[in-house]
């Protein structure tokens, strides 16, 4: 699997969008390169050959692209997946109410309801990214409101999407 970085449990979905067209980018590049060509992005890539090969020819990657990181409502699931994702991520960014406050789903039911809501709006935007009235439908069944944090409002040391390869 690959995955795209975005800044995770900020509910901004700007870095990984980004992220997902640099893929794509890449990826269509690959597919109009000469045998010689391919060897070159290769190396660039830091890849094996075959593998550069392999994308070039079916204009994808052989594993499963998954998007995660600042996803927290149905229109970011669906974007991503109109982007090119084949899966979606989300974690405990969709559990937050505030910065670094976290739903009490155990104790309040209003909270649990509001996490369910939203987990089940993204699973069913995910699912039918291309239907604009189910996605409608999907976001309407979304109570409760998510205090976003913006990425670029953060320090580099405090990103976790510049960490790993």
């Amino acid at each position: 699997m690959i995955r795209t970085k975005g800044e995770a449990g900020t509910g901004d979905v700007v870095h990984a969008v980004q992220h997902m067209r640099q893929i794509t980018r890449e990826m269509r590049a690959l597919t109009v390169l000469s045998e010689q060509e391919l060897y070159a992005a290769a190396k660039d890539h830091q890849a094996p050959y075959e593998l550069i090969r392999m994308v070039a020819q079916t204009g994808k990657l052989p594993v499963p692209n998954f998007s995660a990181g600042g996803i927290a409502t149905p229109a970011d699931a669906a974007l991503m997946m109109q982007l090119g994702a084949e899966a979606i991520f989300v974690g405990s960014g969709i559990f937050m109410k505030g910065q670094a406050t976290p739903l009490d789903v155990e104790n309040d039911p209003k909270e649990r309801e509001e996490a369910v809501s939203r987990a089940k709006a993204i699973v069913i935007a995910t699912t039918h990214y291309n239907d604009p009235k189910i996605l409608a439908e999907a976001a309407e069944q979304v109570t409760g409101t998510m205090k976003g944090l913006a990425a670029a409002g953060l320090e580099e040391s405090q990103l976790l999407q510049t960490r790993g390869w």
